[in-house]
This record gives structure tokens, sequence and C-alpha cells, in this order.
């Protein structure tokens, strides 16, 4: 990454992290027993919204905090909980309930923590975003749910590897990276693109290559929590492993190749926006948003206890 890509996280992190887990805490959605919350205040969810989005109010960063924690624990579930990952039709109807309150559909009688989370965000959302905005972001949630969640499911499931490129598409979507981008115009009021704006060739190439960078690059830190723990085989690392026949070492490698690769498509990108002429101010707004996720997903990577281990593949999370 370039040196220019340096950030200071926002001061917000360990106020926002406090009012998340005080919400998180209410609904249920985390128990109140100490090995789960140690391990939640561990993980600094706030930090990596800090890294992500540094120029955000406190409120709506709060927000970004917070669906952040939606997806880490929904994704835990999913990940780590066999009864959860490996049964795709509890899953969708799981999922289906919070997408249609994400939607507005009133909260059920026996409403799961999950949605009365998601029912709090929503009503925060619409104070703040357009419709044309939530709509969008709903269509991303679906497809992180339906393109990614369940797919991944499966081969949990089946005890299947996927192929090499079908994996990527599959991560693209399960890393939930475009509806962390949609957040990248939230987090500052006046930021959101148009539908012409955001159609752009340029602009839609650097959102899937940001897409593919982050969520592979969060592959190689949660391989030892993913795949040496909970067998789980939706992971780039593991998928190479298998397709390519190689060794642990060769893998990381390989997966660094890729993740380099792209990064230096996206900076292509990049100096073929400017190069275009002048460019809408929310634009380059977007496009810094991108860059500070690929930058603050590793520097909040090598912080967080969520993939710290002493048993760690990789020497700097040792600790």
């Amino acid at each position: 990454m370039p040196a220019s890509w340096q950030s200071e996280p926002s001061l917000h992190a360990k106020a926002i992290d406090r009012a998340t887990r005080a919400r998180v805490l209410a609904v249920k959605l985390l128990p109140k027993v100490q090995p789960a919350v140690r391990r939640f205040d561990a993980s600094q969810f706030g930090l990596l919204t800090a890294y992500t989005y540094p120029q955000a109010t406190r409120e709506r960063l709060e927000v970004c905090n917070d669906w952040h924690v939606w997806l880490f624990l929904f994704d835990d579930q999913a990940d780590e909980q066999e009864e959860v990952g490996q049964c795709p039709e509890y899953l969708q109807e799981y999922v289906e309930a919070c997408l249609q309150v994400l939607r507005g559909r009133p909260l059920r009688t026996r409403a799961t923590p999950l949605e009365r989370f998601t029912h709090h965000l929503r009503e925060r959302m619409s104070r703040l975003a357009s419709e044309a905005w939530l709509e969008r972001f709903a269509r991303d949630v679906e497809d992180y749910l339906y393109r990614g969640t369940l797919p991944a499911a499966r081969h949990w499931a089946a005890g299947t590897v996927p192929e090499l490129e079908p994996y990527i598409e599959q991560r693209a979507m399960d890393s939930a990276m475009y509806t962390a981008l949609d957040l990248v115009e939230f987090a500052r009021e006046g930021q959101e693109l148009t539908e012409e704006l955001f159609q752009q060739p340029l602009v839609q190439r650097m959102r899937h290559l940001c897409t593919r960078v982050v969520g592979l690059t969060n592959d190689l830190f949660s391989f030892e929590k993913e795949v040496l723990w909970h067998r789980n085989p939706n992971n780039f690392v593991h998928v190479l492993r298998v397709n390519q026949r190689l060794g642990l070492k060769e893998a990381i490698g390989e997966a660094i190749g890729v993740i380099n690769a792209d990064t230096d498509a996206f900076l292509a990108c990049e100096e073929a926006l400017l190069e275009q002429g002048p460019v809408d101010p929310r634009v380059l707004s977007y496009v810094e948003g991108m860059k500070a996720w690929i930058h603050g997903n590793v520097r909040w990577s090598m912080v967080t206890g969520r993939y710290s281990s002493p048993t760690s593949p990789f020497p700097e999370l040792r600790r």
C-alpha cells in the first residue's frame, strides 16, 4: 500500500465501542457472560470503524460501528456455530426475517435479538439517509446474505471446498464489503452518490477491487480461526491449498500475490479516473473512503484480539 494512504483513526473509537457494546447487551445479542464480553472488548470493533471512516460525525460513526458489529456477530454464528452455519435452511429463515426488518417491516412479537438490533439500525439510518441510499444498502445486504453467506453455509454443510474463481466471487459477497462501502457515502452528510455517479465504470471497478482486496486480506488474518479451529472450508488460503495443491507457505504467498495485483489495479483505476478531467468531489471522497478501508482493515487486523493467538501461523499475530 502506498505510504500516502497512512491516516489517523477518528478520536471517537473508544466512545463508539462503549455505545455499541451497551446496545448489543441491551437487546441480548451479546450474552452477559465474561468470556463473550471479554472477546467483544478485545476485538476493538470501534477502532476498525474509526480507521475506515475517519472523517465521520460521532452519530453516523456509531451507526457504522453498529453495522460492523452486526456483521461480525452474525458471521461468528454462521462461521463458528455448526448448528447455524451447517444448516442452510435455518440460516435462510433467520436472514430473511432480518432483511424484512431492514426494509421496514415491524418487529414480530417474538423477534430475535438480531432482528431487534436490525430494527434499531433501520430507524437511525432512515433519519440520516435518503430512501435511494437505503434501498441500495438493503440490496447489498441481500446479496451478502444470499450470494455470500448461504453458498458458504452449503459448502460447510456438505464438506466441499469451493473452486477458486467462484470462491473469489462468493467472498466478495460474503465479506459484506459492498455494504461497508455504502457506509462510506453515509458516514459524512452530503456525500451520497447519485445513481449516475455511482454507476460510472471506473467507480464500479474500484468498488469491486476494494471489496476483493479487503475480503481476501481478511482471509489471511482469519485463517487459523476459520480453518484450523472450526474446519470451515470457506477461506482463500485453504481454497488455494486444495485447488492448486500448495503447501501453506506457498498458498499464503499466492494469496498475497493476488491481493497485491488487485491493489495495483485499484491504483491504476484511480489514476485513470483523475486523468478523465474534473472529478465530482463526492466521487473523490468515495475513492478516499475505499483507500481508508484497504489500509484501515490491515492496521486494525494487526492489533485486534480477534485474530491474535499464540499458535497463529503468522508471527505478527502471536501474542
